[in-house]
């Protein structure tokens, strides 16, 4: 992992590296690129996420570039399964991708090209109503795609990840070893009650598994467009628990819109009962402890405010995780309070990139 120096040094000679071909291609960069600044350095730089426009029609287009194996690995797998979903047999029900405009490689480098989906409005600004059946409808598509057989299963299992109980209990036993390191003791604590709540629950995991889930479904991720929502990376997208991509999308919420975790919350449990509630539960938890390790794994990395925020952030998962294991609401004291301590500490151009997908 680079210091935030070292990933600026290397993304102003990968701009400038990328330009001639884009620029051959009819495309050109945008000056400000809010997906490699602010926090960006912290997070994977196996492929970097760039911003340009068409040169003749200046309309705007996103293009994902790499010359590191695993981001080419990202970038291939987002290009294969857009296409494999498209032909997909097992739903009458669509997702919606931006348009391909190129795809292919130019020396060591490999690209992926699309359109730039314009939205009038981040997801989060939108009516409360809104967002709700635009989130309930998106997910209830990704659940249209479930493998139930075994020619499902040999069809998908060389294009998608699958995960099931295994997997996740796996992930568990790294988590736990990067949070030792920290010695974060009510963190490890929260960690080993995670881990129990899946072993003792694994066959409520695996009911309701081998469903296509998006693992990342968070505003970032998604744009919407006249109403349609519009997936925007496929490296992320497996079959699973189908409550995966719900629990990341939840566990935002409660930071972003906590009156739209809130209803979804009661929907679930409403309309689909106490077992799929308890589905829900369990991948909440698993995604906070992999945000958590996330955190934690970043921590060594980072100096003056981006450290104390680092920490703050640990601690703030933490209270939410310990509020999903405690089946009790997350304290909007708590939820404020790291706000107002996360906004301050943030850099002038993080708060400028967050204007991409949040209010705040």
């Amino acid at each position: 992992m680079k210091t935030i120096q070292e990933w600026e040094e290397f993304t102003k000679k990968e701009l400038e590296k990328n330009s001639g071909f884009l620029a051959s291609l009819g495309f050109v960069l945008d000056e400000f690129q809010p997906h490699i600044s602010g926090e960006r350095y912290l997070m994977s730089r196996n492929k970097l996420v760039l911003m340009g426009r068409h040169a003749s029609n200046n309309e705007r287009v996103v293009i994902k570039v790499s010359t590191q194996p695993e981001g080419k690995k990202q970038i291939e797998a987002d290009k294969t399964m857009r296409d494999f979903l498209a032909s997909i047999p097992f739903s009458k029900k669509n997702i919606n991708f931006p348009k391909e405009l190129f795809f292919g490689k130019q020396g060591n480098y490999t690209f992926l090209i699309t359109s730039f989906i314009e939205q009038n409005k981040v997801f989060v600004n939108r009516p409360l109503e809104e967002q709700f059946f635009t989130a309930l409808g998106a997910f209830e598509t990704q659940e249209g795609f479930h493998a139930t057989t075994f020619e499902h299963i040999k069809k998908i299992k060389n294009t998608f990840p699958i995960s099931g109980t295994e997997k996740y209990l796996k992930e568990l036993e790294k988590f736990r070893g990067v949070m030792d390191k920290i010695q974060n003791e009510k963190t490890i604590l929260l960690l080993k009650k995670v881990k129990q709540l899946l072993y003792e629950n694994r066959s409520v995991i695996d009911k309701y598994s081998n469903y296509l889930v998006h693992s990342d479904f968070v505003p970032h991720n998604f744009r919407v467009q006249n109403k349609q929502l519009y997936m925007l990376d496929c490296a992320a997208v497996e079959f699973g628990n189908k409550y995966e991509g719900w629990a990341r999308f939840l566990n935002y919420m409660m930071l972003h819109n906590l009156s739209l975790e809130e209803t979804l919350s009661k929907y679930i449990l409403q309309n689909r009962g106490e077992e799929e509630f308890l589905s829900l539960k369990i991948m909440r938890a698993y995604k906070l402890a992999y945000l958590l390790n996330y955190y934690a794994n970043a921590l060594p990395n980072t100096i003056g405010d981006m450290k104390e925020l680092t920490k703050i952030r640990i601690d703030f998962w933490t209270e939410a995780l310990s509020s999903i294991l405690e089946d009790r609401p997350l304290s909007k004291e708590v939820i404020t309070r790291y706000a107002e301590k996360r906004n301050n500490l943030r850099s002038e151009e993080e708060k400028l990139r967050q204007r991409e997908f949040a209010i705040a």
